[in-house]
């Protein structure tokens, strides 16, 4: 039984399934984070959203969203959901959901006649990479996908409007193509694991519209760029799995590297696992330490919020090893702003007057936990 499920009646009405959001993320500052429903009702939802550290310490939506069209007897059949301009909704894929779970990673079913196909999402740890994983579970009749990338390549904080300063040129790689559309972003790889028909037809798509940022009374309309779209026959029983990514993979190994993505996952069947599952999203593995994230999407590395949380975030959950390299990391900044006065660039507030208090009794918790000695021998000096 899943822990989390949603039949078709929620998710085919919007007012209660637009306000339930969903985030993963991959510990190394990118995330994925949209609607149950797949319509992004505020401008830091994306697909793929990204830190670009050339750029600033901000998060980049590089992949707003795939929108996908299944095709029967040359009939289309358009999952996607968007809300334009003036509140419009469109495409409404929605009302072909039946239900949406997460029993190991997100899962959509969508029935469209005699078609029953699912999605699953994930995202692959310590890799800006985003996989999912489309399964034809039944069709009566011979059956293509469609899918249409949605680009941004923008500040999550920021938007978009339609331009002529991009590069509109999308180079075809294996089993897929390849954009970067300004200067200064990394290039993304948007590949399948078969062997896709490619049609460049690059168009704006004008007044996409947020609205829980209409709600807060901040911007909330843009205009985001559509390059051209890709198409997959698939049979019954059959699995695609697209990739969007900051580097390009062999299409062969997108079927491995997704089963092994799931055999390293916490099973959620119980409280426990679930806020396991949960606090892990806020860690955060870069080249120069481990740190812990206040949070999603406004979050920063906060030196306050770090030494209150860790106990919490690494202890309780039985990651000691993880409470060893976050504390690393964060008493390094403390000790090094305690002898120059210098703040440490990546850890705010670091010069707040009770740090060091939160930081002697994180070391407490620790203390508590695994001995005295253990503590006194690693943490005294």
């Amino acid at each position: 039984m899943s822990y989390l499920k949603f039949d078709k009646n929620l998710m085919i009405n919007l007012e209660q399934s637009l306000p339930k959001e969903m985030l993963r993320t991959n510990q190394s500052g990118a995330y994925h984070c949209t609607t149950i429903v797949d319509c992004n009702t505020r401008k830091q939802h994306g697909l793929l959203v990204v830190p670009v550290p050339e750029l600033g310490n901000s998060w980049h939506v590089m992949l707003s969203s795939l929108d996908l069209t299944v095709y029967q007897h040359g009939a289309p059949f358009n999952l996607a959901l968007h809300r334009y301009r003036g509140g419009v909704m469109s495409p409404n894929g929605h009302k072909y959901i039946r239900e949406f779970d997460c029993e190991s990673v997100p899962r959509t079913t969508y029935r469209v006649g005699g078609v029953i196909l699912t999605k699953e999402k994930i995202f692959i740890s310590n890799e800006n990479r985003i996989l999912i994983r489309y399964t034809l579970v039944e069709a009566h009749s011979p059956t293509t996908l469609r899918f249409r990338p949605v680009l941004a390549f923008r500040d999550a904080n920021e938007l978009c409007v339609a331009n002529d300063a991009l590069d509109p040129t999308i180079p075809e790689i294996k089993n897929g193509v390849s954009a970067c559309l300004y200067p200064g972003y990394p290039r993304l790889f948007m590949q399948f694991s078969h062997k896709p028909t490619w049609t460049y037809e690059p168009n704006w798509y004008n007044g996409f519209e947020y609205v829980k940022d209409l709600e807060r009374g901040v911007p909330y309309c843009e205009d985001l760029w559509v390059p051209g779209y890709f198409e997959v026959p698939i049979k019954k029983g059959e699995s695609v799995i697209f990739s969007a990514g900051l580097s390009e993979v062999s299409p062969r190994s997108l079927a491995k590297m997704y089963e092994n993505e799931i055999a390293q996952r916490t099973c959620r069947t119980s409280f426990f696992n679930c806020l396991k599952n949960a606090v892990k999203q806020c860690y955060l593995n870069e080249k120069d330490g481990m740190y812990l994230l206040s949070g999603y999407p406004w979050g920063k590395i906060l030196a306050r919020n770090t030494f209150m949380a860790l106990p919490g975030a690494t202890i309780a959950i039985n990651h000691r090893q993880d409470f060893e390299r976050i504390a690393e990391t964060a008493i390094k900044a403390l000790r090094h702003f305690m002898s120059t006065g210098e703040n440490d660039k990546r850890i705010a507030g670091i010069d707040l007057p009770d740090v060091p208090l939160w930081a002697v009794w994180a070391l407490q918790q620790y203390a508590k936990a695994y001995g005295r000695d253990d503590a006194k021998e690693k943490y005294l000096p």
